[in-house]
């Protein structure tokens, strides 16, 4: 058994709400220290953003990695706290509804122990 899941998220942002998109990735860059701790809380061992414009459009992707990726995801959306509540918000205000993907990983390599090391 795999010590973690992983998947990769693609959203597409609405045309037009590129803006709000780009200060919803401000806003999670900015409270990265309060994410690492709401984190912990869904048992959840990493979380990367990464946009892209591909046909005009832009994209914003995630790769997250957890013990269980559906418990991990209903902690969150359950929680209370409000740095994951604007998160939410964020998303909701300029993710285009069933426009995107939810890729399965194949498989992973990993060198975690090495991590600081180089």
């Amino acid at each position: 058994m795999n010590p973690m899941e992983i998947k990769l998220y693609k959203a597409q942002i609405i045309r037009g709400k590129d803006d709000i998109a780009r200060e919803w990735m401000r806003f999670l860059d900015a409270n990265k220290e309060e994410g690492a701790r709401l984190l912990k809380n869904e048992q959840a061992y990493l979380e990367v953003y990464f946009s892209a414009v591909e046909d005009g459009t832009m994209f914003i992707y995630m790769f997250f990695a957890a013990k269980d990726i559906a418990g991990s995801n209903a902690i969150a959306k359950g929680s209370e706290n409000p740095t994951d509540k604007k998160h939410f918000e964020y998303a909701s205000r300029c993710v285009e509804p069933n426009k995107g993907d939810i890729m399965d990983c194949l498989f992973y390599m990993e060198n975690l122990e090495d991590v600081g090391k180089y």
